[in-house]
């Protein structure tokens, strides 16, 4: 299996390959753990700095440390921790038990100005234009996920918080395979480019009269008559 390292690096190379415009990159380890987590923040192309009003993209995954043992040491030293080396053990046969996967998680922050915020009858309807104008940049066609948090004052005043739209790439056997994952990153970052020069241009509805209903509320309603005895 390719290792943490080798797997920044075809990371990296896809986003400059595809004009991907990263802001900067990070790197963690948790001394508990020993897990790292490696994420970079992205811009829409041509956006030299973060901006208030401009969306960004953060792009992140978890490597634990049984990957970077099975990466450095070869799957068969998971099972040297469990058994003698000449024990019998049903790993020669269905290979490693260890789910060795990654996912990529990639979370598009969405701004909105004061104005904005305070239309939560426009929640609805921000949601559904969000998922409609991303899901004209993937490559499978689908939406993302929405997440809009409200936030409530002491004076009782609501009003909408955190915009983000996120999605989760899972990848497994390519990363045993260097061109199969420079393939993998090289569409996340595409993707990545699409959807956020899309959501550069994205323009918050307005919020939906009585009038923009198909029809009034009381006009759908149907009664339920209990069972007789």
């Amino acid at each position: 299996m390719l290792t943490y390292e080798t797997i920044i690096t075809i990371l990296l190379g896809g986003a400059e390959r595809t004009g991907l415009n990263i802001q900067f990159s990070q790197e963690q380890i948790d001394p508990h753990t020993m897990s790292r987590t490696f994420s970079m923040t992205c811009l829409p192309s041509g956006v030299p700095e973060p901006q208030p009003d401009v969306p960004y993209a953060s792009l992140s995954f978890i490597w634990d440390a049984a990957l970077t043992a099975i990466s450095v040491m070869g799957s068969e030293s998971m099972c040297d921790l469990y058994h003698d080396p000449d024990e019998a053990c049903s790993h020669n046969d269905l290979g490693c038990a260890y789910n060795a996967e990654i996912d990529i998680d990639v979370m598009y922050e969405i701004p909105l100005s004061d104005t904005q915020r305070r239309e939560i009858s426009n929640v609805p309807t921000l949601a559904r234009s969000l998922q409609i104008i991303t899901s004209e940049t993937t490559h499978d066609q689908q939406p993302l996920d929405i997440d809009i948090q409200m936030q409530f004052t002491s004076s009782y005043h609501a009003f909408i918080g955190r915009v983000a739209a996120r999605q989760q790439w899972t990848i497994d056997e390519p990363l045993h395979e260097e061109e199969d994952l420079q393939e993998v990153m090289r569409e996340i970052c595409r993707e990545t480019v699409r959807t956020l020069n899309a959501l550069a241009g994205f323009e918050t509805p307005h919020p939906l009269t009585l009038e923009d209903d198909v029809e009034p509320l009381i006009d759908v309603r149907t009664y339920l008559r209990p069972p007789t005895a």
